[in-house]
């Protein structure tokens, strides 16, 4: 008994190790599914696109910077004859940048929608040629919901839902990467600040993942027997009708809605929780109001001692303000996306299944 103790113990601690991992090879699969020349073109047009952003911003700060201290230099003279500030060159890079950006946005949109579309081509390509391959023994032992909501469910959050979260997911870490280095180049001081704020954002997204990804599969397990029923429903109509069970099958298709519905909701409510907690904690807010303080008040210093401009004091407390929303923004497209990996998994799960020998038969 002891031995037997131990050993469940031991397979407790893998499967809750199992749960706090992240899908690296789902992940890692649904890169590689994108092809050789458009995994580089998501990744480059990704990361062009946000330093064309950065750059925009610190043009905008420093156009400001040097008209404020050419009309200061202008009023300390004195003089009424003098040139104005020139704004042309200021004005030409940042249009240029402008339209950089936009066309930067749109590649990037095209290329994450493509690589979401040829990804779905792919694996349901290869699905449906295993499936069709498949022996006998697996229809027996696979439900037939099971294998409808691989090329239902699964493939349309495949389509559909990973493309949109890879792209905010992108877009999030890139801007809190941005955001940080801006900071850490005006303000090299307020790094440490964001300490505190990082350690709680990862706690919290570690205690929700795991919460995410069981009420994901519950939601799976209760959604398999209501398209089991479905589907067996429809094919034996005639026989229901002769038996006038109609009125069984019609309760028993509703309690599967519900059972459905109900991990429907509750996955919908820890999303909510996760919000609620990123956005309204109170020590989150607190935390997020010492790191714009400090980051005020080591930009102010360093503008009043070390003659930093005032347009990159600027630059850095706006970034400041939204580094924790930035997070907040990340760590809930980490969950989803982790989530969303889950279908990937299980397509491929049904990958590796082993096809009819029909070698010998004409």
């Amino acid at each position: 008994e002891e031995v037997t103790e131990s050993d469940d113990e031991d397979n407790l601690s893998s499967v809750l190790h199992q749960r706090a991992k992240m899908p690296w090879r789902a992940c890692g699969k649904y890169l590689s599914a994108a092809g050789i020349l458009l995994l580089p073109l998501l990744i480059l047009s990704q990361l062009l696109k946000h330093t064309v952003m950065v750059a925009i911003d610190y043009c905008l700060a420093r156009w400001t910077s040097d008209a404020i201290s050419g009309k200061t230099e202008l009023e300390l003279r004195n003089c009424s004859y003098c040139e104005d500030f020139n704004h042309s060159p200021y004005s030409k890079v940042f249009s240029i940048l402008c339209c950089l950006g936009i066309v930067l946005c749109l590649v990037t949109s095209i290329a994450v929608e493509w690589t979401g579309l040829k990804v779905t081509k792919k694996l349901h390509s290869a699905l449906l040629n295993k499936i069709i391959l498949a022996p006998m023994r697996f229809f027996e032992t696979t439900p037939l919901g099971s294998i409808l909501n691989r090329f239902s469910a699964d493939c349309n959050t495949i389509d559909q839902h990973i493309p949109a979260t890879l792209e905010c997911l992108s877009r999030s870490t890139l801007l809190c990467v941005s955001a940080l280095a801006v900071i850490s180049y005006v303000t090299p001081m307020f790094v440490i600040a964001l300490v505190p704020l990082a350690i709680m954002c990862y706690f919290i997204q570690k205690y929700f993942r795991v919460a995410s990804r069981d009420l994901q599969q519950l939601d799976d397990s209760t959604q398999l027997p209501l398209l089991s029923h479905f589907s067996e429903t429809v094919e034996g109509l005639t026989t229901i009708r002769a038996f006038r069970y109609e009125a069984k099958f019609r309760q028993k298709l509703l309690e599967y809605t519900d059972s459905n519905n109900i991990a429907s909701l509750f996955l919908t409510a820890a999303n909510r929780w996760l919000e609620v907690r990123m956005a309204s904690t109170i020590i989150f807010e607190y935390i997020g109001a010492c790191v714009v303080l400090i980051a005020a008040v080591t930009s102010i210093t360093s503008c009043l001692y070390s003659k930093l401009s005032s347009g990159l004091v600027g630059l850095g407390l706006t970034y400041a303000l939204m580094v924790s929303n930035y997070l907040n923004w990340m760590v809930r497209n980490l969950a989803d996306m982790e989530i969303q990996l889950g279908a990937v998994k299980r397509i491929n799960g049904l990958l590796k299944t082993e096809a009819e020998n029909y070698e010998g038969l004409l």
